[in-house]
């Protein structure tokens, strides 16, 4: 008798209990992380963002200076974090000019059509969050902007 009123007054959890905290935790886990996953791909997308406009930026002080964008062609400005490596028509580095920073997560292609009187810059997503994003927004020099999933 004695050890049958001894077990009724022991505390604890049960193995029940444990079993459905441990599935509530999963629930919530298997809800938080693609979340949290989701917005930190935002707000890698905000490099380019800022990027982009930049970069056309820069473009259109060349063309002001100089009447056209520069010598036709496709060139692709690429960001390490150990520095910037790109250039742009041998003339400077478009990340000084466009003062870009150092984000890491696209690369920056730049297209100047013939006879350089157009542009379209294209962030590719390389590194990081981005890293096989389907999505590579870009800027055209006429102001059009896209792809249409892109959230500018």
């Amino acid at each position: 008798m004695n050890r049958q009123k001894r077990r009724k007054h022991q505390d604890g959890f049960t193995l029940i209990e444990l079993m459905i905290v441990v599935a509530i935790i999963g629930i919530l886990a298997a809800i938080a992380v693609p979340a949290y996953l989701g917005i930190q791909k935002k707000a890698a997308r905000s490099e380019a963002k800022a990027n982009l406009p930049a970069i056309g930026l820069a473009l259109e002080t060349f063309y002001a200076e100089n009447s056209n964008y520069g010598t036709a062609g496709v060139y692709t400005y690429i960001l390490y974090p150990a520095g910037n490596i790109g250039t742009f028509n041998h003339r400077g580095r478009i990340g000084a000019v466009a003062n870009l920073g150092n984000q890491i997560n696209y690369d920056y292609q730049i297209t100047i059509t013939q006879p350089q009187t157009a542009f379209t810059v294209v962030a590719i997503p390389m590194r990081e969050h981005v890293a096989g994003d389907a999505l590579s927004p870009w800027l055209r020099s006429d102001g059009l902007k896209g792809p249409t999933g892109f959230n500018w």
